[in-house]
């Protein structure tokens, strides 16, 4: 299918099969489309990190200041999933001891990478768009993806493993997708399983440009017997570079302790939060209109994409292993399960959909010449409505306006009055959880758990807390009583402990702050049971 598109004021002719544009009249138009489609990519990035600017200067979220937390605890010699905990694989982790150390122990400079990999996510859906279905609808695809990602009432802003994992599975997709073009694709695809597997190493879900690479190698199998043979070789070249980073994984994970790892990146979501088991369905309700609000225009526009994917299955498979626009719907189709099966539907999960529905709606509005700019403001209109909502209020307000994350501020105003009134070798415990306060800080945490969640759930959880508050060598001074005790522990064996080893000292914001003051009295049955590692 053929149709005539205005680039710029330019007509140029393209095909949504093949993905070739040329301007029309004018010789050398193919390049000239092209270079145009990158100058527009480029700029979407760009706009990208300034959509998000704006949250530069404002608190770390609970998300990123816990995996900071545990990778500085990491760094100084505490083991992973024994003496910090997360129920994400050590890529993630990896990621923040890296940055943490290239930054100079800035906490806020996160929000920098955050900015970074969101501009990583808008360049690859921008690639992937443009060699499956011409520049002008990378160029849009890009732009749509530069402002919905970004959206702060979808987290956009923070570096969250949806979107950092969401950009390395986006990036592989795209050296997938340029790879089908190559002549000995072999090496790209390897390097594409690569990243699809670092993208898994950040979260578990970040498993859509892998598996839309490889439903798009299954169908040419299936229906191109005649490019059987190289398809094959590709997927196989394409699980080789996952299986890598997995074996890496796996061997790390051996080596401090096989069934603490394994139970922290497979067993414990299983077991406690996922579509299989506890699942938040009042969480998703409840974010769905910020959904409408971000993504809907952009979904309706996603279906007029759907058309150019299905003529692109037609008439790809007859002599190329090049996905074409099919494998945007495929992207999608993927991105979709990563979502369902998270379990908790917070608000960022959206942003796992995101790059997807960008790109199928960059093809749908490529379709339409005449009416391209009025559906393109029309789809984003919304979305930077609300942004510039959520900035317009007061900096100490942002993460609330963004969020509704009242947690983000407390948390520094809390490691504010930590360090005014800490000695050397004091440490703090947050009850029974706000993980951001342990980076705000630039404090060890001492217990594992730092998400409510864990606390309430984990194995053995609640009576390793009772044993590290009774702890006078090596438990907290300070505790920060961010929820009722009950909530935390309804036996009622933390409380008796707080109450009679800790005394109220101050009160930051809501917060009640207690020192320890008396001996830990002697333990009482059922918590003199011993206390095992944590899964």
């Amino acid at each position: 299918m053929t149709v005539v598109v205005d680039v710029w004021h330019t007509p140029v002719l393209m095909d949504i099969a093949t993905g070739r544009a040329f301007q029309v009249g004018a010789p050398c138009s193919h390049e000239l489309v092209g270079w145009r489609s990158w100058l527009v990519i480029v700029a979407a990035a760009l706009l990208s990190v300034l959509v998000r600017l704006r949250m530069l200067w404002s608190p770390v979220s609970v998300d990123e200041g816990g995996y900071l937390a545990i990778a500085r605890g990491w760094s100084h010699g505490q083991v992973l999933y024994r003496d910090v905990f997360v129920d994400r694989p050590q890529g993630l982790l990896a990621l923040f001891r890296v940055w943490d150390w290239v930054s100079g122990g800035s906490t806020g400079s996160i929000r920098i990478m955050a900015m970074l990999f969101g501009a990583i996510l808008v360049v690859a859906t921008g690639v992937v768009v443009r060699e499956v279905a011409g520049g002008a609808a990378a160029g849009l695809a890009a732009i749509i993806c530069a402002v919905v990602s970004a959206a702060p009432v979808l987290e956009g802003y923070a570096a969250n493993t949806e979107l950092l994992s969401g950009a390395v599975a986006a990036a592989g997709l795209a050296v997938g997708v340029v790879a089908s073009r190559k002549g000995r694709p072999l090496m790209w695809f390897y390097g594409a399983g690569v990243l699809a597997g670092a993208a898994l190493s950040l979260k578990q879900s970040g498993f859509d440009g892998l598996l839309a690479l490889l439903m798009s190698l299954t169908l040419t199998v299936v229906f191109a017997p005649r490019l059987r043979a190289t398809a094959l070789k590709a997927g196989a070249a394409l699980v080789g570079g996952l299986a890598t980073v997995i074996a890496l994984l796996m061997v790390h994970g051996a080596v401090t302790g096989w069934s603490r790892w394994w139970a922290a990146v497979a067993g414990y979501r299983l077991r406690t939060q996922s579509a299989f088991a506890s699942a938040e369905w009042l969480n998703l309700a409840s974010t769905v209109p910020y959904a409408i609000v971000v993504l809907g225009t952009s979904a309706l526009l996603a279906v007029l994409g759907v058309e150019a994917a299905a003529h692109g299955l037609r008439t790809r498979l007859r002599d190329t292993i090049a996905p074409g626009p099919i494998i945007l719907l495929l992207w999608f189709l993927a991105a979709a399960g990563g979502f369902l099966i998270g379990g908790g539907f917070w608000r960022h999960y959206w942003l796992l959909l995101a790059a997807p529905l960008s790109a199928l709606a960059g093809v749908g509005l490529a379709q339409l010449p005449k009416l391209r700019t009025a559906a393109l403001l029309a789809a984003l209109t919304p979305c930077l409505a609300i942004t510039v909502w959520v900035y317009a209020g007061d900096t100490s307000h942002l993460n609330i306006r963004a969020a509704g994350d009242h947690r983000a501020k407390i948390d520094e105003l809390v490691a504010r009055w930590f360090a005014s009134h800490r000695r050397t070798g004091q440490n703090l415990y947050v009850l029974c959880a706000s993980a951001g306060a342990y980076a705000d800080a630039h404090q060890d945490p001492g217990y594992p758990y730092l998400w409510f969640v864990e606390v309430r759930h984990a194995p053995n959880a609640q009576r390793r807390l009772v044993a590290y508050l009774r702890d006078q060598r090596h438990g907290p001074e300070f505790v920060a009583e961010y929820e009722r005790v009950s909530t935390c522990d309804p036996s009622g064996e933390v409380e008796r402990v707080l109450r009679a080893s800790f005394t109220r000292v101050a009160s930051v914001g809501p917060v009640t702050m207690l020192e320890r003051t008396a001996p830990s009295p002697a333990p009482r049955t059922p918590s003199s049971a011993p206390v095992t590692d944590p899964p």
